[in-house]
Formats: C-alpha cells, structure tokens, sequence
C-alpha cells in the first residue's frame, strides 16, 4: 500500500496530533521528501517523536522509511485525489489496471510455496470476515473442486477458538485486506503460538506479523477514493485465488 492508502486504512487510530500531521502531509507531501524529521515536526506544529509515532502507526520502521515511501509516491504523479467517475468504462479501466499489476506483485514461488502447504496439510482452515468472509468461502469452494477439503471460517468471534485447535500439521490462511483486523491478528498469533504455518493475502506488505507468515501474498490496491468510487477488493482476491487454484491444479 501507498501512504496515502496506510493513511486512509488507520485514520480511525488517529490522536489530535495525528490529524494534524495527516493533514500536513497531504497539503505538503514536497515538504516531506525533502526535509529531515524535526524540519517536518516544526512546521506541522508537533513534536518530533509525534511524529515517528505517526511514521511507526502506519507501518513504518522510522521516518526515514516513510519519507521514502512519499518520495517514491511523488514521483509516480499520483499524489492527488482521484477524479471523479465519468462513466461505466472508468470503473473497468479501474479493475483492468489492478488486475493486469497482479504478475508484479505475485512470483511463480510465492504461488508454487503456497500450493505445497495446502497440499501437504492434515487440515486447511481458511480465515475471513465480512466481505473478505466471501472470498474465504470461495476459496474453500475452488479448493473443493480440485478434491482438496477445507473449512472457511467468516465469524469474527471464533476465529482464535477455531485458531487454538489447531496443530503443526495444518494450514492457515487469513484473507484480510487491510492485515490488521483485530480478530485476524489474534488468531494468527494464536496460530503462530502453536507452531501452525499460516499464510496471509493482504493489500497491506506491513500487515502485523509480517514476518511471522510462511507465506505472505500481497495483492495490488485499487486507485481509488473511498467517498467516490464503490469498487470492492474482493474482485480481485478473487482473481488471486483462482491464480492459486490453477497454479494447484498443475502441482496434483
């Protein structure tokens, strides 16, 4: 995800400080790239470890990291809101350009790692809530179809009981968008903890845990502004997911 994106996703977490500093930044996103912490600190009107407070809120190791991710943000041109949908064909153009990122952001490894954990579980639990719970269902489905039996779970409240029954020989999979849904959180630790590999499909590469997952997906963001366009992630898990079908379907 981009800053901006990371902004959006925990803007809920945000102090007064917070706020202020979210609203420097994308009034000011230059300023960013091109001066130092406590440069940055001053003119925001905050304190500098508010603002490393903010940098590590979204993900990021220090500012430094965060001033990168802005930099490198600036130079695609895409720093800006986006324009207003004009037509049915801007919302197809919009998924089109996602989906035709995906071979970026997903290897052949990643797809050949992820086919031979679930080939080789005693027990595949697949983990999702709300919208993410579909794709959880579906994935359960495209398994089905290849003989592969697992169990989608889509209620919040038992992910981390269903978590704690679990052994080395299974395998869990955690579809959430933005990765860090508390109960997807809880019962990846709780699965961590009994020593169960998990994967994880997520937009966001600074999940929680990151570095915990055997098998850690990334998935492309949608270029768009929550209070105008109505496009949903999901189509493009799901895409994702018949991506690790077929890729499946040549390791049996």
């Amino acid at each position: 995800m981009n800053p901006m994106e990371l902004i959006n996703l925990h803007e809920s977490e945000f102090t007064k400080s917070d706020e202020k500093i979210k609203i420097f930044i994308i009034n000011n996103p230059d300023y960013i790239s091109a001066y130092p912490i406590i440069n940055v600190a001053a003119k925001a009107g905050v304190s500098k470890s508010a603002l490393l407070r903010f940098c590590q809120k979204l993900g990021y190791d220090g500012y430094s990291e965060f001033k990168y991710e802005v930099s490198k943000y600036l130079q695609s041109g895409r720093f800006k809101n986006p324009t207003v949908v004009k037509s049915n064909m801007d919302i197809i153009e919009n998924y089109l350009s996602c989906i035709q990122k995906l071979p970026d952001y997903i290897s052949e490894d990643s797809l050949i790692s992820l086919g031979k954990y679930i080939l080789g579980a005693s027990h595949i639990r697949i983990f999702g809530l709300h919208e993410s719970g579909l794709s959880a269902t579906y994935f359960s489905y495209r398994l089905a179809s290849l003989g592969i039996d697992s169990e989608a779970i889509i209620h919040g409240g038992i992910f981390s009981e269903k978590a704690s029954f679990s052994v080395a020989s299974d395998f869990h999979i955690f579809i959430s968008v933005s990765g860090t849904t508390d109960c997807i959180t809880a019962a990846a630790k709780t699965s961590f903890d009994r020593c169960t590999p998990c994967a994880i499909i997520t937009q966001n590469s600074k999940a929680k845990y990151s570095n915990k997952y055997d098998c850690f997906i990334t998935i492309p963001s949608l270029n768009m502004d929550k209070n105008q366009l109505f496009l949903d992630s999901q189509a493009i898990l799901l895409i994702t997911i018949d991506l690790i079908i077929n890729k499946l379907s040549k390791l049996l």
